[in-house]
């Protein structure tokens, strides 16, 4: 199971994908755990425990971003088309890719 850790400015779009991405993630069998907070919530431990950081767009340009990714965790941020969507199933897809998971068979059809 990966953990992927999706960040927004205030917490409030990334707390509309979690529940969303979480059903999606089960219902494909994706072998992902998704969490959500805001800049203001964010620490270098709680970042520690990710595999992947998934960024807002309007989060992305952060200094603190920055400071906390020095640690071996991948960052990216959420493509606009998804993120202006809160298209759920697109951001497993990007997640899994982004991680260069091994995609399930339930996966493919995203």
């Amino acid at each position: 199971m990966k953990n992927v850790l999706l960040v927004c400015a205030q917490g409030i779009s990334s707390h509309l994908f979690l529940g969303e991405a979480k059903r999606v993630a089960e219902t494909r069998q994706a072998p992902l755990h998704f969490s959500a907070t805001s800049l203001a919530e964010l620490t270098p431990e709680l970042i520690a425990q990710q595999d992947l950081v998934l960024l807002a767009p309007q989060a992305a340009y952060h200094n603190q971003i920055d400071a906390y990714t020095a640690q071996n965790v991948q960052v990216a941020v959420i493509p606009n088309d998804i993120y202006g969507w809160l298209n759920s199933e697109a951001l497993v897809k990007f997640a899994n890719q982004t991680l260069n998971a091994v995609v399930a068979p339930a996966m493919a059809s995203l």
